[in-house]
């Protein structure tokens, strides 16, 4: 219901595409070359982050604890990213 309210106000069009475009992305058929990977892997981190994101935000609602979980989730999200990375080159 609230997605449906976001994506009609204009607000929240770009949160509601992005996790459906990267799902497309991430469909089979991908020669798996290191770069096709490292760009597989971080997208499906990125997809984990946003759902992440999303259920920090509609479930917790103390203000300290939400930023708190929300930086926690968006640092363990760029560490597992760069360590990707770095494990696949």
């Amino acid at each position: 219901m609230n997605t449906l309210i976001l994506v009609t106000q204009k607000k929240g069009l770009s949160f509601y595409w992005l996790p459906r475009f990267f799902g497309l992305l991430l469909l089979p058929g991908f020669l798996f070359d290191t770069e096709i990977l490292i760009l597989l892997q971080s997208l499906i981190l990125l997809h984990a982050s946003l759902g992440l994101e999303t259920i920090i935000e509609d479930y917790l609602h103390i203000d300290l604890i939400k930023l708190q979980c929300l930086s926690l989730a968006k640092t363990l999200s760029i560490l597992l990213t760069n360590i990707n990375i770095l494990y696949l080159l």
